[in-house]
């Protein structure tokens, strides 16, 4: 009883002393939560949970119920025995914009912010940069365009925007350590497979939810376009964006598609494309491809597809790169 009551005296001390890490990938209707064992790779599941949102909680990456989601997560982390975890998120993909920037110089600047928002270039996003989060990636292959000028992928938030998910998780009481956009997240856990390829390959990479899908072409790891819908797909739309862009670069002699997302259709969705086109189609699932193990007791929680945790292995590939 003496040891229980220590132990008990302990545990505030150890989780300061030695902060467990929570993963969390944000959508507008679920979240999921995991947590790791171990070190290295591949990466060992200690916990996987995804849990549904109430409806209106959250609505095109902006957290509306600030308090609501707050308490959720607070009370989903204390369920799980996560009190005092630092937390990792991915943040909902219509919370972010992202941009190609062709910078005008023979290397990338310094301190590229401050050169970006001096330069100021029309971006056409939906809110000036002052009054947003802005974060730049340097794009190493793309240093070798005609122009012969760097590059860096830039990703925007309005800052209100997340001072509002930063709110969420203070209400919570845990530690934000970590937020990323999901684009970033799945373009690295990507990147791997992309190294060494045929740099005349159209790469395309679809992500489908309940919502909707997104679609990314790339070109030797540059991302060039993106589209977006809401409801429904049509695979005609999909082949008709790969057929334009093809058209617009000679040099493409081949499409390669990778599907990730959280829907549970992608292997019906990949059959579905594969009908009559001669693109190899593959499902970008971390767990498959052995780069990620799932909990050894997950119970119905094994029922969340691998291909589902793409964007969370992509926010760990950063912390596993430090």
């Amino acid at each position: 009883m003496v040891l229980a009551g220590v132990q008990e005296q302990l545990q505030p001390l150890t989780a300061r002393l030695f902060p467990r890490r929570v993963w969390l990938a944000l959508e507008d209707d679920a979240v999921t939560v995991l947590t790791t064992r171990g070190h290295g790779e591949p990466v060992q599941l200690g916990l996987l949970r995804r849990v549904p949102l109430p409806r209106g909680a959250c609505s095109a990456g902006d957290p509306l119920q600030v308090m609501a989601l707050g308490d959720l997560i607070g009370d989903l982390l204390v369920e799980l025995g996560l009190v005092g975890a630092e937390v990792l998120a991915v943040l909902p993909a219509a919370a972010c914009s992202w941009r190609v920037v062709e910078w005008p110089f023979d290397d990338w600047p310094e301190s590229a912010d401050e050169a970006l928002r001096q330069i100021d270039p029309p971006l056409g996003l939906p809110y000036d940069l002052s009054q947003a989060y802005v974060g730049l990636m340097p794009l190493e292959g793309a240093g070798q365009q005609a122009s012969g000028h760097c590059s860096s992928l830039l990703v925007t938030v309005p800052r209100q925007r997340v001072l509002s998910w930063i709110e969420v998780f203070d209400i919570a009481g845990v530690e934000l350590e970590r937020l990323e956009a999901p684009q970033v997240c799945e373009l690295r856990a990507l990147a791997s497979l992309l190294e060494g390829g045929d740099p005349g390959l159209l790469e395309a990479l679809l992500v489908v939810d309940e919502r909707g899908g997104r679609l990314t072409l790339l070109r030797r790891g540059v991302p060039e376009y993106e589209r977006q819908w809401t409801g429904a797909m049509a695979e005609d739309e999909v082949e008709r964006c790969i057929a334009y862009w093809r058209g617009l670069d000679p040099a493409v002699n081949g499409v390669r598609l990778w599907l990730a997302g959280s829907s549970s259709d992608l292997p019906l969705l990949a059959g579905t494309l594969s009908q009559g086109r001669e693109w190899p189609i593959e499902i970008l699932d971390p767990v498959a491809m052995g780069w990620m193990t799932m909990p050894p007791d997950s119970g119905d929680e094994g029922s969340l597809p691998g291909w589902s945790l793409t964007s969370l292995y992509g926010l760990m590939r950063a912390e596993l790169a430090r």
